[in-house]
């Protein structure tokens, strides 16, 4: 039994899965952490002086780094939580995706030979989702700061960012479905 499934987990059609799907994971990772990181930060941005971006220093540090002063990045989710970007759930599932990335990136011959080392595909499909609310946040954000969109109804849950939509088609050629779908 396990020589079959090693033979399986080695059969051409399914490394070219794993791979698609391991490069999907890794993919989304890099497109879900700069619209924590960097896109709130970016919040904090308060013009330029001297070509030198000039950002309200204090503000950031109160508003977001206060929330876990030992990560940017889990005092940026918490503060996307607080501003209703994301759930409490997504923010834990993106812990797990952060976990399965690094799994991925550092043990892909592993991923490749192990029969029971699979890319997490609800994981991936979550990470879809997160994507495209972190886009329709940003957006929205975007869209009530543009005065071209002055006493315009706005479609907010219709927003697409790029990421999303790379994120969709990529999700799509790997057959993983989004909004929780997975294989």
């Amino acid at each position: 039994m396990d020589a079959e499934r090693l033979n399986a987990k080695l059969a051409p059609e399914s490394i070219a899965a794993t791979l698609i799907h391991a490069g999907l994971f890794l993919t989304a990772y890099e497109l879900i952490k700069p619209q924590i990181i960097e896109s709130v930060r970016e919040f904090f941005w308060r013009g330029m002086k001297d070509g030198k971006m000039l950002y309200d220093e204090s503000a950031y540090a109160r508003g977001v780094l206060a929330l876990n002063p030992g990560s940017k990045y889990l005092a940026s989710c918490a503060w996307l939580v607080s501003m209703d970007a994301l759930t409490d759930g997504q923010v834990a599932t993106l812990g797990e995706i952060r976990t399965h990335r690094n799994e991925i990136a550092h043990e892909l011959p592993k991923l490749l030979v192990d029969p029971d080392f699979e890319v997490r595909t609800d994981l991936l499909a979550a990470a879809v989702e997160c994507v495209r609310c972190l886009g329709v946040f940003w957006g929205s954000i975007e869209a009530d700061a543009n005065p071209d969109f002055d006493g315009q109804e706005i479609d907010y849950d219709g927003i697409k960012s790029g990421p999303y939509l790379l994120m969709e088609y990529l999700a799509s050629i790997a057959g993983v479905g989004s909004r929780g779908e997975g294989e």
